[in-house]
């Protein structure tokens, strides 16, 4: 329930965001730029779309059809796939949360917990200060909180939640610490410390995933708090938010959005909670626009409605969808759990939106949004080359719900689209065979491939029809089971194959391995290479690094900014060496973005970007980066690997250009 205060600062900040906005009459339709779209460039996983059923405050239960329409994904239905539920502080009502939450997994969505308020008898008052949205100051007097010393009791009562759902059939996706702990009007009131302290020392104890507070606007410091604290960030396992008058500028987050954990927006409406407020349009279209900004500007995993029925939500009244639900349903119904967000040109005309989605092996999902009073032909065309088979198209206007539009034409890999003025179209692209993308490698940020050889050499293989054999459980200098490099059978080296969709003809590439041999002269010749077929047919054999190896000792090989040819096809990369040397060992080989520097190798080995020398290049590593800065590195090798530019010493730009790295905003530190 939203008291008068908040709904004034909804609509505020509503009204000022449209204030903003540039008023066109319609003339003409216009053709945008074209839209590209790229399935080798991935961003995050989808889980999916949602709202809240929240009996205690709405005064009645979702019915049978009405769950039927929210969770059900055939024909005027919504497609949703997450249920939000209500803890509620007095377990004897716990049972009004069963009935829809069951119906919920039946049709296979998943369910999440929020409480507002812990059991009465843990809880004191207390007055405080409170900055308000506009920077006034007020005193708030007797505000509730969780007393400091029931924190114990607190973790108990969520843990009991979670299994008294989970005996009556309903298994708890998650449960978060608290709903909007920044705004606290008519719940509880947390500060970020006391976020911090109950997830470092209660977190672990929580039989379910624990989502982060659910601030109110995104509120960076509760995050931030947690992102600092490695134990912290350790119970939590995945972030969420309400976006309540958070601008498209405010949803972008780098240091969450690039640490390796899915961020859920859990609640919100746009632009008002107004009676009967659910089928004005175009002011729906807001609806469309929200999500897409969240999912391409604040690149959530899940986007989940306040109330699914209500006068102003994605089902009125009297169970039919509205206008701002089917807005909603544009992407709820297509682009489903497990999908994943690929490159899009995302804003090729003024005021139009777009967005693209991996869905099953052989479809993309593209979503346009086009809020502005302009009709455009919109261009659309597939990177990759990928055949186009079939299109089909939904679409939502002010005439519109769901309008069905079988067989577009298209040629090739493009095709052609009308978005009218102020619609939401979505397209359902069928190509022919499987898109494969490269899911994003939240283990090894910017590693393509990190093959240590332990054990596992299935990648690797020799030149013609010999293979590379692994000498048992070989070791040398405390290595175990490396590729060992038998030119007995593999006389010309081992080669790894390339997916084209991950090392995309035209782009750069880091490579780097380390060699060692133990027969031939004292020093030798060792190479990468890179073989090809040209778009002609032609094939090559392109040296991408040398190096001359010291019997005995660990050679690294090593290019930072090797140019795949436009047009290459078949790409096998080698490690070579002169026919003297009868067998080799290879320890370590890596393929990353172009740019990215590997330097050493051995125990003296470091990854720029990787201060904690793990192996890996997360929000951790931007931690230590400031702290560094700050106060010094813990090593000469931290200090190395953060002086991301290379450049001698470590500064502010060498932060901003990790920040940027682990965003995926740039590919090399050098640019």
């Amino acid at each position: 329930m939203m008291n008068i205060a908040k709904r004034m600062i909804v609509a505020v900040l509503a009204t000022a965001m449209l204030m903003t906005m540039p008023i066109v009459f319609p003339d003409k339709v216009f053709a945008a730029d074209v839209c590209d779209i790229d399935t080798a460039i991935t961003y995050q996983k989808i889980q999916g779309f949602g709202g809240i059923n929240l009996p205690e405050w709405t005064g009645s239960d979702l019915t049978d059809a009405q769950c039927q329409t929210a969770f059900g994904n055939g024909e005027d239905e919504l497609g949703l796939s997450i249920l939000r539920v209500y803890v509620n502080n007095d377990p004897s009502q716990w049972y009004k949360a069963l009935p829809v939450a069951k119906k919920a997994v039946a049709q296979g969505a998943v369910v999440f917990a929020t409480p507002w308020n812990p059991p009465d008898e843990l809880c004191e008052t207390f007055t405080r200060t409170k900055t308000n949205w506009d920077g006034s100051v007020t005193v708030q007097e007797e505000q509730k909180r969780l007393r400091h010393d029931k924190y114990a009791e607190y973790a108990q009562h969520l843990n009991d939640f979670v299994h008294y759902m989970r005996d009556n059939g309903v298994e708890l996706y998650s449960i978060s610490v608290q709903n909007e702990p920044d705004y606290g009007e008519e719940w509880t009131w947390w500060t970020s410390d006391e976020c911090l302290d109950f997830i470092i020392n209660y977190g672990d104890q929580i039989d379910c995933r624990l989502m982060s507070p659910e601030t109110f606007q995104y509120n960076k410091e509760y995050y931030n708090k947690i992102l600092e604290n490695p134990e912290a960030f350790a119970n939590i396992d995945l972030f969420g938010t309400h976006f309540y008058g958070t601008t498209r500028s405010n949803m972008d987050f780098p240091a969450l959005e690039s640490c390796g954990k899915d961020i859920w927006m859990t609640e919100v409406y746009v632009p008002n909670s107004d009676q009967d407020s659910a089928d004005r349009f175009p002011e729906a279209l807001q609806v469309s626009e929200n999500i897409h900004n969240g999912l391409v500007v604040g690149n959530i995993s899940a986007y989940t409605w306040w109330y699914i029925r209500r006068h102003y939500g994605l089902i009125k009244e009297d169970g039919n969808i509205s206008k701002r639900g089917y807005c909603m349903a544009q992407y709820s119904k297509f682009v489903r759990p497990g999908d994943i967000r690929i490159s899009a040109t995302e804003q090729p005309a003024e005021d139009v939106y777009i967005s693209a989605y991996q869905g099953d092996d052989n479809q993309i999902v593209i979503v346009a949004v086009n809020e502005s009073s302009t009709s455009y032909a919109q261009n659309f065309s597939l990177s990759n080359k990928e055949e186009i088979t079939d299109i089909d198209r939904y679409r939502t206007s002010a005439d519109e719900n769901l309008a069905l539009t079988e067989n577009l034409e298209y040629d090739g890999s493009s095709f052609w689209a009308q978005l009218p003025a102020e619609s939401v179209s979505t397209f359902i692209v069928t190509v022919d065979g499987d898109i494969v993308p490269t899911e994003p490698d939240t283990d090894n940020k910017g590693y393509y491939f990190h093959d240590t050889f332990e054990g596992n050499t299935d990648s690797w293989n020799g030149r013609g029809s010999a293979t590379v054999t692994l000498s048992g459980r070989a070791s040398y200098a405390g290595k175990e089971s490396l590729l060992v490099q038998d030119r007995a059978s593999a006389w010309n080296g081992a080669g790894k194959s390339l997916d084209t969709k991950t090392f995309i003809p035209g782009n750069a590439y880091s490579f780097s391995a380390n060699v060692m041999y133990f027969d031939g002269d004292a020093t030798d010749k060792f190479y990468l290479k890179l073989q090809y077929t040209d778009a002609e047919g032609t094939t090559h054999y392109t040296s991408i690094a040398e190096a001359t190896a010291v019997k005995g000792e660990w050679t690294q090989l090593t290019n930072t900014d090797f140019v795949i040819p436009e047009g290459a096809s078949d790409l096998v990369l080698y490690v070579e060496t002169v026919e003297s040397i009868n067998n080799f060992y290879i320890d370590e080989a890596i393929g990353a973005t172009g740019g990215t520097i590997i330097n050493g190798a051995e125990s003296d080995s470091f990854i720029i970007g990787d201060i904690n020398n793990d192996g890996i290049i997360n929000i951790f590593d931007l931690v230590l980066a400031k702290k560094g800065l700050l106060y010094g590195f813990d090593s000469n090798t931290a200090s190395l690997a953060a002086d991301v530019n290379q450049d001698g010493s470590v500064m502010v730009t060498d932060i901003i250009l990790l920040q940027k790295w682990l965003l995926g905003k740039i590919k090399s530190f050098t640019e």
